[in-house]
Parts: structure tokens; C-alpha cells; sequence
């Protein structure tokens, strides 16, 4: 499977560290209707991406163990037939704290509960950096099914409009500053690779590959790297529902199909 390489030219080029974490901008959210939409549960325990990459020549860095990696859980959704999917907007696959990462929220000195915190030295700087609230949404035009897999390249990653999610960072050394960068409004799409749906039992199963690469511009050309690699893994269940009785009003019972 193939990363989607992106080369990205928003103005994250005055700090070293601010591309340190920033490819995590494939977070999401859109206002299209999802009306009818099959929904998916995101399994935490199977879902989750991580980050690594390198600053002007400088490996990206665990503040901690586990830092650069985290799980997501929520829901997709996703308009399923014998042989399309289609993602129509509206999931909400939120990523959960991997621990207290610096720095704080608005950048100032401190830890505070994170999805992922780095670190990384450059040019006698050593930056910090932190992602939080981030949550994803899948968007796509009807997408062929073949043998139960489906080509990657035409879903899209978005960071709603309104979303909180940032990227926080602050140096010391050489280059003295601190941050805080909304993501909201960016996105990501043309991954190529192969996602899967697959039955077992009453249970459908849709896996998504992640593997992004990102470019970023510091000090030279293209001098900056993050990649994103991982996996979302979502389940709905295709058992019939339980039918229920209701009283009706006059007296005599009457089924009720609860969904």
C-alpha cells in the first residue's frame, strides 16, 4: 500500500516544532446529511495511528512511551449495497488521550491529558508539541466493492469548521516562543490502498489503512516529514432485530419493531 504524500503550505514554517505533530490533520467532520446511513461502532481496541517523521533532519521523538501513538473509538458511517459503500459524512471517530503531554493547552510550560505529544531538537532548539480533541469524519462518493475490498484513494479526511482540535507547541534554546494552532478546516484524501468489508457470523467488519505522509518546507525544500500509519477498525451488527409488544389503546397487544 502506497502513503498519499502531501506537501502542505500553510504557514507552520516560522517554528521547527510546529510540523511536528501537524500531520494529524487528517481529523474530520462534515455537514453533509447521513439520512439512512448504516452505522458502524469503531473498535478501540483494534483502531488506532501513529505518528513518526522528522524535523529539518531531526527524528520526531516520544515525550513518553506510547506518546506518538493513540486509539480511536466512535462511529463511522457508511451507505452499504451488494456492491458500493459510500461515506456521506457525520461520523464521529474521536481520538482518545494517550496520556499528559506537554505542553499545555495554550502552549505555556506544564502537561495536561493529550492523543499525542512529541518532542524534537533542531538548530540548538528542543521543541515539545501536543494534539488534543482530535476526531475524525470519512467522506466519499459511492465507492466499488470487489471481493470485499474497496480502493482507499476516494475517501477524505476533513477537521470540521467547528472543531477544537490543536496542535500546541513550545521551544527552548536557541528559539525561545510557544503556540497554539487550530487545525479546523483542513483535510487530507488520495491515500492508495485497499480497505476491507468482510461478514463473520452477524457481524460486519470494515477496516481502513491509514498511511499519510505529509511535507513540510522549514529550512529547506521538503526538509520535514510526517507520516501517519494505522488503522481503523468499525463493526455493525446484521442480526434481525428483537420484536417487542406494545399495549395498544384498545386493550389488545400489538407488535413493535424496536431498531
Amino acid at each position: 500500500m502506497k502513503s498519499s504524500i502531501m506537501q502542505l503550505t500553510k504557514p507552520f514554517t516560522i517554528n521547527p516544532v510546529v510540523g511536528l505533530l501537524a500531520g494529524s490533520l487528517w481529523i474530520a467532520g462534515s455537514a453533509l446529511t447521513a439520512l439512512g446511513a448504516d452505522v458502524f461502532v469503531v473498535d478501540t481496541s483494534r483502531s488506532q495511528v501513529s505518528i513518526s517523521g522528522s524535523v529539518a533532519g531531526s527524528p520526531i521523538r516520544e515525550q513518553g512511551p506510547g506518546s506518538l501513538t493513540t486509539h480511536y473509538g466512535g462511529t463511522l458511517l457508511a451507505e452499504v449495497s451488494s456492491d458500493t459503500i459510500q461515506f456521506p459524512g457525520q461520523s464521529q471517530v474521536v481520538a482518545v488521550n494517550s496520556g499528559s503531554w506537554q505542553p499545555l493547552a495554550d502552549g505555556s510550560d506544564g502537561s495536561e491529558p493529550a492523543n499525542y505529544g512529541g518532542t524534537a531538537t533542531a538548530f540548538l532548539t528542543t521543541g515539545v508539541a501536543a494534539v488534543r480533541e482530535a476526531r475524525v469524519d470519512v467522506t466519499s462518493g459511492a465507492l466499488a466493492i470487489s471481493d470485499g475490498r474497496f480502493d482507499t484513494q476516494g475517501l477524505t479526511f476533513t477537521i470540521p469548521s467547528g472543531a477544537s482540535t490543536s496542535l500546541s507547541y513550545r521551544l527552548r534554546g536557541a528559539n525561545n516562543s510557544s503556540g497554539v494552532y487550530a487545525l479546523a478546516g483542513e483535510s487530507a484524501t488520495g491515500q492508495e490502498g485497499q480497505a476491507n468489508l468482510t461478514t463473520v457470523g452477524d457481524e460486519q467488519v470494515l477496516t481502513i489503512p491509514i498511511h499519510y505522509t505529509f511535507y513540510y518546507s522549514l529550512v529547506a525544500q521538503n526538509d520535514t516529514t510526517v507520516t501517519l500509519r494505522g488503522q481503523l477498525v468499525a463493526t455493525r451488527s446484521l442480526a434481525a432485530p428483537i420484536p417487542t409488544w406494545l399495549v395498544t389503546p384498545q386493550g389488545q397487544d400489538g407488535p413493535n419493531q424496536n431498531r
